[in-house]
């Protein structure tokens, strides 16, 4: 009986799956034709029953307008679980619904009438004919579109995350908001982004996540899936030309969306966007100044962005910029520094600057809190300072001045930018990156170093700009009144030619506000004493010719640098070439002329070798001639050149005073010493040192700190000033 049994069993060439996906496709399509066909039997048997009753057939109809009332409900929550498409779930209503409808019509008025056997069977083969063509066409065009979503959750494991919306901008970006259900959170899934962006194909950093601060369940996904930055955005000039450094952000920028890269550097604005429209709120309510980190490699573009903060000061009001580059200083900034009120190109100059800046500092603070300000404000009186550190990491290691002045400034009305390659703390002291909350993090080398310039939150939403310099430009930008949310939003700097920004700050000229006399009086003559240009540092076009360029500050400080017709030499520091080319030959040939003199003398006087060979050790040595020079070593001054301790003070100051205004910045103790032998003193050693104490501490000079400057004393002002 079983070998007969198996002979008589048809061998079935399908696999399982296929068999029962056949099975369901009979179901499918066949299921609404037999609901058409078989249907009036059983309700036309509940209408007979019923009809003699009209009690029992009001509940009847009452019953099934419920249930199918129940099993719309049902079909809804399942759908839901599913998440199957809107469309779909529609459907299934409809569906649901006519069939409730269409038995409950049918057991009150029965399907024995033509009229109502009609209705029931043209209505029947409308709704499995519609069945059939939705199971056919609608099925085969989910599939074409398959959702990556439910991909995803069966591939990675999100099924605990809900997508709740997901809608694009048009520009390259989808917005999508995931709801974090059954025990779920944001975190677990952050740590799927990685997984996520290889499944779709992406680059790292391409998706990052913020979650609500009100319901950590909410997160919203941001997926960049096309590049739009890479061809680039040209400048489109100063942004608010005229407009106070107060009045509306500086731009800098575009993100890779579309919108514009706003800094509020003043920590507050009198409420104006770039149109010039009031804005609903500040951009950042605590109006606090957010001292800035620009970080990145070499080329990834950290000056081209510094170049268009310069632009955007140099052509608004109340404020002026100090820009700090001890390497490179006319490469970076030659085209623009006609509209940087202090360029220090040399590390002693800034090292002296740092000396001064808390002093400036005080006199600032104190000038705002005689208006009783406890925060710099347009129209307070005092310019607000920009102060961009290029190569920060030649002052910012190992000064201690400089963590100082970052806990300070920002009440004062002083913004500084530290740009360096890469923020550790052997670059930067530790307590100086705290005192930076805001960052301009470029292109790295390892887009873990990113933790050292961005906020934890840009970080962790999935901030990473490991593209090195391969993309010059690229950044993103936290604090500085930008919204939290875009953070992790990569952006590009605009495209500007050095001879553009030249103009715009050429024309800046005539509205730029002059530094404030109070910041003036507090730097003294360092400032005074500081080098200005009129003149941009560009190359030179076909059949132009070179201008003098360079000028001394002028001596009243209460005046801007402005573009003049004839340039002064420099207070300091070697000649021009053009100069030596412009000499007169005829004077140069004299010149040399007399130093060959010079030197020919020297020699018939100095004995030629060998002159003294023929002595002998018991051999006595002619006495020198009456005109012979005598070489004196110095010693106790005549009775009538000693000086008092008051004198001697009154002297030394003196020559402090001389050399601050020949531009002399440094001195060791030995080019005083002609002072201290004329003391009429037992310990003028000690005298010196109360002198040097007081000095020190008035602020006057310093010691200077570096390695090559061991012993020597920085003059930060004049003693008589």
């Amino acid at each position: 009986m079983a070998r007969r049994a198996s002979r008589s069993k048809k061998f079935d060439p399908r696999s399982d799956e296929e068999i029962q996906e056949s099975r369901g496709a009979r179901l499918t399509y066949g299921g609404p034709w037999a609901v058409t066909v078989l249907g009036p039997l059983p309700v036309e048997l509940a209408h007979v029953s019923l009809a003699g009753n009209p009690t029992a057939l009001a509940l009847a109809a009452l019953g099934l307008a419920g249930t199918g009332t129940a099993v719309c409900r049902l079909m809804a929550h399942l759908d839901s679980k599913a998440k199957r498409p809107k469309d779909q779930k529609i459907w299934h209503q409809v569906n649901t619904a006519t069939v409730t409808a269409a038995s409950t019509l049918g057991t009150v008025v029965g399907v024995d009438t033509p009229a109502t056997a009609a209705a029931w069977f043209l209505g029947g083969v409308g709704m499995a004919v519609a069945n059939n063509l939705w199971s056919k066409f609608y099925k085969a065009g989910s599939e074409k579109s398959a959702s990556r979503w439910e991909k995803l959750e069966s591939e990675i494991g999100l099924a605990k995350h809900e997508l709740k919306d997901a809608q694009s901008n048009g520009k390259g970006t989808v917005i999508a908001t995931v709801e974090a259900k059954d025990g779920a959170t944001a975190d677990d899934l952050a740590r799927r982004i990685p997984a996520m962006a290889a499944a779709m194909k992406l680059g790292k950093g391409r998706i990052t996540h913020t979650v609500d601060d009100d319901d950590s369940s909410q997160v919203t996904l941001r997926v960049q899936v096309a590049d739009l930055l890479k061809e680039g955005f040209p400048w489109r000039g100063p942004s608010a030309f005229g407009a106070s450094i107060g009045d509306v952000p500086i731009r800098t920028g575009r993100y890779e969306d579309g919108e514009d890269v706003l800094l509020n550097l003043t920590g507050m604005l009198r409420c104006l966007n770039l149109t010039g429209a009031p804005l609903e709120k500040e951009p950042l309510s605590n109006g606090n100044v957010e001292h800035c980190i620009a970080m990145g490699v070499n080329g990834a573009g950290k000056t081209q962005g510094n170049q268009l903060i310069i632009t955007e000061c140099g052509t608004r009001t109340e404020v002026s910029t100090i820009v700090i580059d001890c390497s490179k200083f006319q490469q970076d900034f030659g085209h623009v520094r006609h509209g940087i009120e202090w360029p220090i190109d040399k590390k002693d100059a800034a090292r002296r600057f740092f000396k001064l800046l808390p002093a400036a500092i005080e006199k600032r603070t104190d000038f705002l809190a005689a208006k009783g300000m406890s925060k710099w404000e347009p129209g307070c009186g005092l310019n607000f300072l920009v102060i961009i550190g290029e190569e920060a990491a030649d002052f910012a290691a190992d000064n201690e001045h400089y963590q100082k002045i970052l806990r300070t400034a920002r009440a004062a009305g002083i913004w500084i930018l530290t740009s360096i390659q890469r923020a550790t703390h052997n670059n930067m002291d530790t307590d100086s990156r705290a005192n930076s909350p805001a960052g301009l993090c470029f292109g790295l080398r390892d887009g873990a170093d990113s933790q050292y310039c961005l906020p934890d939150e840009a970080v962790e939403a999935g901030a990473w700009p490991q593209w090195g310099n391969r993309k010059p430009g690229y950044h993103y930008a936290a604090g500085l009144g930008i919204p939290e949310e875009r953070w992790h939003v990569t952006a590009r700097t605009e495209l500007a030619s050095k001879r553009d920004q030249a103009d715009a700050i050429t024309a800046g000229a005539a509205i730029r506000t002059p530094l404030d006399t109070v910041t003036a009086d507090a730097f003294g003559d360092l400032y005074v004493n500081r080098t200005t240009y009129d003149a941009p540092l560009l190359p030179k076009e076909k059949g132009e010719t070179e201008q003098p360029q360079q000028q001394a500050s002028p001596a009243s400080t209460a005046t801007a640098t402005a573009p003049a017709a004839e340039a002064v030499p420099a207070s300091s520091g070697p000649p021009d070439i053009e100069e030596i080319e412009d000499v007169d030959q005829e004077t140069m040939e004299r010149e040399v002329e007399e130093l060959n003199e010079m030197l020919q003398n020297v020699l018939e006087e100095d004995p030629e070798p060998g002159e003294y060979d023929h002595l002998r050790i018991e051999d006595e040595i002619e006495a020198p001639a009456d005109d012979a020079p005598v070489l004196s070593l110095g010693g106790d001054a005549d009775d009538a050149d000693k000086l008092t301790s008051e004198q001697g003070r009154q002297e030394l100051y003196q020559r402090l005073d001389t050399w601050v205004r020949e531009g002399k910045l440094t001195f060791a103790p030995r080019e005083v010493t002609d002072i201290l032998l004329r003391v009429g003193l037992a310990d003028t050693k000690r005298w010196f040192y109360r002198q040097r104490d007081i000095l020190i501490e008035a602020g006057v000079i310093s010691e200077d700190e570096s390695d090559e400057g061991f012993g020597h004393y920085d003059i930060l002002r004049s003693p008589l000033s």
